[in-house]
């Protein structure tokens, strides 16, 4: 079923006042998805983590988190090291007049992460931590108090409050966003994950894919994460640019400023609204060599690419 479905449904329901349209928050959720792209078609990554070569050489692997798992404030949850990211969106400019406090209420609750685990591997060559896994998916606030939980469309246990028809269709559009997350390139120590955004861009919102470069120190285990964004037709750069801008990150949660634009008729009548992410997350801006990206999308049976692509990534690194 096309993502159409669900948003008309979500219309019929929620009309007026622009509930509706909050499933467009699925277009910025930084994060999401279960394609692994670095070998021929997209298709599912289970959550059973690297099945070729010795654990030290085996590349990251990107898969969905488990619902039902607690997210400790600022910490990862179960079975996993890093808490890598999660944005907490917020309607903050742009048309907030056409648009319910209950959207407001809404836009908030249900929250984008990505986690990560890392594990040592002393004793094995060349290596002594490494990237095992990255988990993408939504959460929630749960019933215990300082914590998040991991929802699904289906499995919205341990949150708290009940859930409206309306907040269920919204969830139900944004779980199906997830999965148009890729894993474009990966190593033992690196993972570029893309997503489809909607992004605030010369006061207009623009369809973007936003990347996260999940970076480990193999030596320390430090976890490092690079975002930026480029146009969705525009390749891996912005045309006739040298560098893209990228952020990084100095925290894992943070509040993810979001612009609402409405479409009026005639009489200043609002029937459709666009939400769209205001900027990258906080952090240290850094330049990215356009030409360090040439390479995606290609074939990289052996890996050459994105192990090139992580030293580039890595030596722009404070």
């Amino acid at each position: 079923m096309s993502f159409l479905a669900p948003r008309r449904i979500v219309r019929l329901i929620a009309g007026r006042q622009g509930l509706s349209a909050l499933a467009a928050l699925v277009v910025m959720a930084v994060a999401y998805g279960m394609r692994d792209n670095r070998r021929g078609p997209a298709t599912l990554v289970s959550s059973a983590g690297p099945t070729q070569g010795s654990p030290a050489t085996s590349p990251a692997t990107l898969e969905p988190l488990e619902a039902g798992l607690p997210i400790p404030a600022d910490r990862p949850p179960r079975g996993w090291t890093h808490l890598v990211s999660k944005s907490i969106p917020k309607l903050e400019t742009g048309d907030l007049d056409t648009v319910s406090q209950q959207a407001h209420v809404i836009a908030s609750r249900v929250r984008p992460v990505i986690a990560a685990e890392l594990e040592s591997a002393d004793g094995e060559p060349g290596s002594r931590w490494r990237l095992v896994r990255v988990g993408m998916g939504l959460c929630a606030p749960a019933a215990a108090e300082g914590e998040d939980v991991v929802v699904t469309a289906s499995k919205v246990e341990g949150t708290r409050g009940g859930w409206t028809t309306k907040e269920r269709l919204i969830l139900t559009a944004m779980a199906y966003e997830t999965s148009k997350a890729t894993l474009v390139a990966a190593t033992p120590t690196f993972a570029l994950v893309k997503t489809p955004v909607n992004s605030l861009v010369g006061g207009s919102h623009r369809k973007l894919d936003s990347y996260h470069a999940i970076l480990v120190d193999p030596r320390t285990g430090a976890l490092r994460t690079l975002v930026w964004q480029v146009p969705d037709d525009a390749g891996s750069a912005r045309p006739g640019s040298a560098t893209i801008p990228a952020r990084l990150m100095d925290a894992p949660v943070f509040s993810c400023p979001m612009d609402v634009h409405a479409t009026k008729l005639p009489g200043n009548i609002p029937v459709a609204w666009s939400f769209a992410i205001r900027g990258l997350p906080p952090g240290i801006d850094i330049a990215i060599p356009a030409s360090l990206m040439e390479s995606l999308g290609r074939p990289d049976p052996d890996g050459t690419a994105a192990s090139r692509l992580e030293y580039g990534l890595a030596a722009l690194l404070p």
